[in-house]
């Protein structure tokens, strides 16, 4: 796997910002001269808002060429940072960005059976990936099939339909369904996970890749192993969050109390946390300082500790995904993204230790 890129925070000046659709704005955002920002198709930055908290947006374009960054905007229902991008933002305007964060990315030696799903502006992170599996002459046989399907409100919203064609003409093998919740007749209808399933009959050989809402992410997960035999390992997904994310992991608890002890050789500290919840929950609400910016979805390596020696049978072996993603952050033995350990009585006395700054984000 390719070593990831340094995470930085970096000024930015908007240099073109495009009404796709009432709901979608195409912004590029353009570092300063001689910068080079390195990521990944399929990462994602935080733009940060005016309360000096970020908000998160997958990068659309596969690299920075030009020294510019491209994002697309949805704007969030009585979100006020979004909706400031759309009434008031402007040409010039100047913002700062942190990133790249996480490992969502389509390898360019998928297989022949992969299925790619984007929910109204997941296709941002999907766009990247394509482009970039594109670029690569020999790296994608024209012979080869793929099938992209596109969700979104309306025929509107899916709002950039010229990138879908020029990516189907340098993918020949690509076959691009686009689905909208109340069709016109011309365009296929309804929720986008139904049309997979209804044009597969057997998923249990395919890898799904997928990016969008997560209750879209999450219907798509269990229908198609209910009704066509998926196996929810193989799905790769990138679950987009709205608002300031990691405000949900900060919610009171209120099930047993579990006790847990953190660095416990070197600098002893209990923590309390309850049954049921995330491990990063009862860390971030003790006061120690575990990013978390996906908002506890798993995607993005920022919440990492160690699990000690003894306890690591106890805590389970994490799932493919999480897998993956400790694999692409460089992460040693017992390392665990804390977000997917799920407190219980049985984890009563957990002994953790916290990870210095640059194992978890270098500079």
């Amino acid at each position: 796997m390719d070593k990831r890129s340094p995470t930085r925070r970096l000024p930015v000046t908007l240099t073109s910002l495009r009404r796709a659709s009432g709901r979608t704005l195409v912004l590029k955002l353009k570092f300063a001269e001689g910068v080079d920002f390195a990521y990944r198709p399929g990462q994602f930055i935080g733009l940060e808002a005016q309360d000096g908290r970020p908000r998160f947006f997958s990068i659309a374009n596969a690299d920075s060429t030009g020294g510019e960054l491209e994002l697309h905007v949805s704007r969030v229902p009585g979100g006020a940072f979004t909706g400031a991008l759309f009434d008031r933002a402007q040409v010039g305007d100047r913002f700062w960005i942190e990133g790249p964060y996480g490992n969502f990315f389509i390898s360019p030696e998928a297989s022949t059976r992969t299925i790619i799903v984007a929910g109204g502006t997941g296709f941002a992170p999907i766009k990247a990936c394509l482009e970039g599996i594109a670029r690569m002459r020999n790296g994608w046989d024209a012979a080869r099939t793929l099938h992209f399907y596109w969700g979104a409100r309306s025929l509107e919203d899916l709002y950039d339909l010229d990138a879908v064609r020029a990516l189907v003409e340098r993918l020949p093998g690509m076959r691009f369904t686009p689905v909208v919740d109340h069709g016109d007749g011309a365009t296929r209808s309804g929720y986008v996970h139904r049309a997979v399933i209804e044009d597969f009959e057997d998923l249990s050989d395919y890898d799904i890749y997928a990016c969008g809402a997560p209750g879209m992410i999450e219907a798509l997960s269990r229908q198609c192993a209910d009704e066509r035999a998926f196996d929810p390992q193989r799905l790769i997904a990138d679950p987009f969050v709205a608002g300031p994310v990691g405000a949900d992991l900060m919610a009171p608890s209120t099930g047993a109390p579990v006790h847990l002890f953190l660095d416990r050789e070197v600098n002893p500290r209990a923590i309390a946390g309850v049954d049921g919840e995330a491990l990063v929950t009862a860390l971030n609400r003790s006061g120690v300082a575990l990013r978390a910016v996906c908002g506890g979805k798993g995607a993005c390596g920022t919440c990492l500790v160690r699990v000690a020696p003894s306890w690591r049978t106890r805590t389970g072996d994490p799932a493919r995904r999480e897998t993956r993603l400790l694999q692409f952050v460089g992460a040693g033995d017992g390392d665990r993204l804390s977000c997917q350990i799920r407190l219980s009585a049985d984890l009563n006395g957990l002994e953790l230790h916290t990870l210095p700054q640059h194992q978890r984000r270098p500079e």
